[in-house]
């Protein structure tokens, strides 16, 4: 049972139990304060209709001993005189019953028969006086019973009372509370679900968005809708929410970055490795020549210590948090020349022509990150070029103190709607992949990462079957 529901049940079960039971008792009550009302009324006119039966009674018998008139019976004077006394009572709900020590009735004007035992007849002391209600047919009838002393002779006056309005009034009241109550329930059942539904809203909210979350889409939030409880932990769920995010990202993008870097890492062992094996094969297939020699060992130590340095500046680069890394001012025409010096083994394979043109200029660099940059260029330049081609590598000073380096080949170029993409990592559209043949689709990713972190400018112009140029344009040359 969801919360709403249970709040709704409670609230209103607890309301019909605390209602039918206040109801119930104010019935009672008030039913029990009018019959203990007509109880004492019963008893009051049962001795009043008793002591004027006496008094009536020794008037008679002292005046019949004044005139010397015969003595009467008491029995025959009840009968004779009793109707008089019920002139002041309501006829249909008052009546009298006389009975002599014989239990005998003397006189009775109650209209039906009395049947079964008659406890309150059973009077110990003349003083006492028994009451008792029993039902007669329909009606609820109070029975009031006393001693009647006439001449000697013992009677018993009963005082009968019709409390059946009493008891019809009860009934009525409690049908009327029945029906009322009926009412209430439903009035309060709408009004109690609309409510509580409303109020709850944000708990609903709250769940909603939870699941949501829970499906993958942390930058969801929940809507705070009020300033109470259930606001505040609506506002707390989302400060949880935005950390779960954070800590989400924070693990994507180490476990990407860590990814990337084992990618970029791999791809970029392919050119020296292309450089040492080349001078490798020189040195294998070459009469024996010092100057060559030499050269060669160097050449293929350089790209070994090039290794090296390469992964830990990749590290660099991918690892810690994209910071920029350490610029140094240094010209950037001697690292043309080494990476064309370098490229040359990969170049002669392809029958690829590299022409080099660079002004002088320094500018604030990363050495190892610019020459991956370069190498990369050229490499995707090679494998778009066919045999016999050129390929250019220029540099040159442009408005602003920005300096650019521009590479062109005369390769089978990109299509335009697929420029856009080339630089994202592993993009595999067959159209852009003809022109990095061969690659993983990483190396212009690399090159845009590296140009951010020089705060430089890195566009591509291409046309298919006439060629690509990439510029590459960096802040802060200067002589």
């Amino acid at each position: 049972m969801k919360l709403w529901q249970k709040v709704f049940w409670c609230t209103f079960l607890l309301f019909e139990l605390l209602y039918n039971a206040s109801s119930f008792y104010l019935i009672r009550h008030n039913f029990n304060r009018n019959l203990v009302r007509e109880v004492d009324r019963g008893l009051a006119d049962q001795q009043l209709i008793a002591a004027q039966i006496e008094t009536d009674w020794s008037y008679i018998a002292n005046l019949n001993q004044l005139l010397h008139g015969a003595e009467e019976d008491p029995g025959d004077f009840l009968n004779r005189n009793a109707p008089k006394y019920l002139k002041s009572f309501d006829p249909g709900s008052v009546s009298i019953e006389i009975k002599d020590d014989r239990g005998r009735t003397v006189f009775t004007d109650f209209p039906g028969a009395i049947a079964g035992p008659r406890p309150e007849l059973a009077i110990g002391h003349p003083a006492d006086r028994n009451y008792i209600i029993r039902s007669i047919g329909p009606k609820s009838v109070l029975f009031v019973s006393g001693a009647l002393d006439l001449g000697g002779r013992g009677f018993k006056l009963t005082y009968l009372l019709d409390l059946t309005s009493l008891y019809a009034d009860k009934h009525a009241q409690i049908r009327n509370f029945i029906r009322l109550n009926l009412v209430i329930a439903v009035v309060l059942a709408a009004g109690l679900y609309g409510l509580i539904w409303f109020l709850t809203r944000s708990v609903r909210l709250l769940g909603e968005s939870a699941r949501t979350i829970a499906s993958g889409r942390y930058a969801h939030r929940v809507a705070v809708l009020s300033k109470d409880e259930i606001g505040l932990l609506a506002e707390q769920f989302n400060t949880m929410a935005a950390a779960v995010e954070e800590n989400v990202r924070a693990l994507e993008t180490a476990a990407e970055n860590k990814q990337r870097f084992i990618h970029y890492l791999t791809h970029e062992l392919k050119t020296p490795l292309t450089s040492i094996i080349g001078y490798a094969d020189l040195l294998r297939a070459t009469t024996f020549n010092e100057d060559v020699f030499y050269r060669s060992l160097n050449y293929i130590y350089g790209e070994g210590k090039r290794l090296e340095s390469l992964a830990f500046k990749l590290m660099d680069l991918i690892l810690v948090e994209n910071r920029l890394p350490g610029l140094n001012v240094g010209e950037i025409r001697p690292l043309f020349e080494e990476t064309a010096q370098l490229m040359k083994p990969q170049l002669d394979k392809a029958r690829v022509n590299l022409s080099l043109s660079a002004e002088a200029a320094s500018l604030p660099m990363e050495r190892d990150l610019l020459h991956i940059l370069c190498t990369n260029l050229i490499d995707n330049a090679v494998k778009a070029s066919q045999a016999g081609s050129g390929i250019g590598l220029r540099g040159y000073r442009s408005e602003g103190g920005r300096y650019v380096i521009e590479v062109r080949d005369e390769g089978i170029g990109i299509p335009k709607p697929d420029i856009p993409n080339v630089f994202e990592p592993f993009y595999t559209a067959d159209r852009a992949r003809s022109w990095t043949s061969r690659g993983a689709g990483l190396g212009l990713a690399i090159c845009s990462e590296i140009v951010r972190l020089h705060e430089g400018e890195l566009s591509i112009r291409s046309r298919p079957g006439e060629g690509t140029v990439v510029r590459v344009s960096l802040p802060g040359a200067y002589n």
